[in-house]
């Protein structure tokens, strides 16, 4: 199959080393973000494996699909859904606008800004807000609330045209965007050519290192092109002048790192921290790479046991979430899948639709006991505190189950 480039194939995309080492291959699957909307419809699939650079401890996947086919048009993903992102949100907004002493003059830029979610706690801050999203769907519902969104794909040339424009940021944000873009040094040059010297960058992404040691495996899909560590960030932002003055760790996607980055300051204590977890956790050895390999795998055989297990005992098994994380999951386990009667999600974008791949329908939350299930199964186990509530309102008698880290009942107030 043809690649975009080689980039995450045959060559690091952060180092350009050409040692990579394959650790996991979850075979063909399609994209997670496109729904299906007929029954039986045949998706088209790309090749998913998980490389790590053992020079630079970038996880990283091929490219296979440019990111205009991915984000550009219609994205079914609404960050605003999420009860637990909107609080995580409001949370960071007071946090920097109380460590920065934001104020009126200031403007906060966030990269793929989305609905708007986080920039509306700004707003509400009485803070300058600027957005920059592709998806022209949700870039519209985040104008529809006031929130001035730039509908474009973030990098160099943009940064240097926005600079022109007179935009001078305080406060750059980049939340789960950075593992998305296939040339990170595009990005991380355009981050550089907006910042001055008081300007601030925090990105916020899953951790390759969680990922490793928790078997968090559903996280890797073709959005994801890469699976950050504190030391590729490091190093790729020293590349594009840019230095890691601190890390933090942070509850959202299961364990994420919060990397702030500048043209200068003192580096916090907490960075050489990282640096030194990492290499104590396994970021740069096979074996802690094959032992995760292993133990995905045995997920991934013993959630289609349960699946069938329970299609013969003639109980009813409904999911909750129709996240990406759950596409990869449900693909990874194949035809068992469909043991699932359907799926519920807030989101309206893909309430009438259908999975991509397991072709399982979606309907909205109120949905939820139309087949009088026995068993819910928790796709985006990250929100399975906010996700059960509503679960036990609807399905009081139900039982409920989180896919990962590992299958298992989740009883609630435990």
């Amino acid at each position: 199959m043809e690649r975009m480039t080689s980039r995450g194939y045959s060559y690091c995309r952060c180092c350009e080393s050409g040692e990579l080492t394959s650790v996991l291959n979850l075979g063909s699957q399609p994209l997670p973000a496109e729904y299906g909307s007929l029954p039986n419809e045949v998706m088209e699939t790309f090749p998913l494996e998980l490389k790590i650079c053992p020079a630079c401890g970038l996880g990283q996947i091929a490219e296979y699909v440019l990111p205009e086919r991915i984000f550009h048009n219609t994205y079914p993903y609404l960050s605003s859904a999420s009860s637990t992102l909107r609080d995580h949100a409001k949370k960071y907004a007071v946090q920097m606008k109380q460590e920065l002493s934001l104020d009126q003059k200031d403007m906060v830029l966030e990269i793929a800004s989305n609905d708007g979610y986080l920039l509306r706690e700004f707003n509400n801050l009485n803070i300058r807000v600027l957005g920059v999203e592709p998806a022209s769907n949700v870039a519209g519902i985040a104008r529809s609330f006031g929130i001035d969104t730039l509908g474009c794909f973030f990098g160099k040339k943009i940064a240097e045209e926005m600079q022109s424009n007179g935009v001078r940021p305080r406060l750059i944000v980049a939340n789960n965007v950075f593992a998305h873009v296939p040339d990170m040094k595009d990005f991380m040059d355009g981050l550089s050519a907006l910042c001055n010297e008081d300007t601030i960058v925090t990105i916020e992404n899953p951790s390759l290192v969680t990922l490793l040691t928790q078997n968090l495996f559903d996280t890797i899909y073709h959005e994801h092109y890469s699976y950050l560590s504190a030391h590729s960030v490091r190093k790729i932002a020293l590349g594009s002048g840019l230095t890691l003055i601190k890390v933090q760790r942070i509850s959202t996607h299961g364990g994420s790192n919060r990397y702030w980055l500048a043209k200068r300051g003192i580096v916090d204590p907490s960075v050489a921290l990282m640096l030194a977890e990492e290499i104590q956790q396994g970021l740069f050895s096979p074996p802690a790479w094959s032992s995760f390999a292993h133990r995905s795998q045995s997920i991934v055989t013993a959630a289609r046991e349960w699946l069938l297990e329970n299609e013969r005992q003639g109980r009813v098994v409904v999911g909750y979430g129709a996240a990406h994380k759950g596409n990869t999951f449900l693909n990874s386990i194949g035809e068992a899948s469909r043991v699932l009667k359907y799926v519920v999600d807030a989101s309206p974008e893909k309430q009438g639709r259908y999975l991509p791949g397991s072709q399982i329908p979606v309907f909205a939350p109120k949905e939820l006991n139309k087949a009088n299930p026995t068993d819910i199964l928790i796709l985006p186990w990250n929100l399975a505190d906010e996700i059960g509530s509503a679960v036990r309102e609807y399905c009081p008698t139900a039982r409920i189950w989180i896919a990962q880290p590992q299958l298992k009942q989740l009883f609630l107030g435990s």
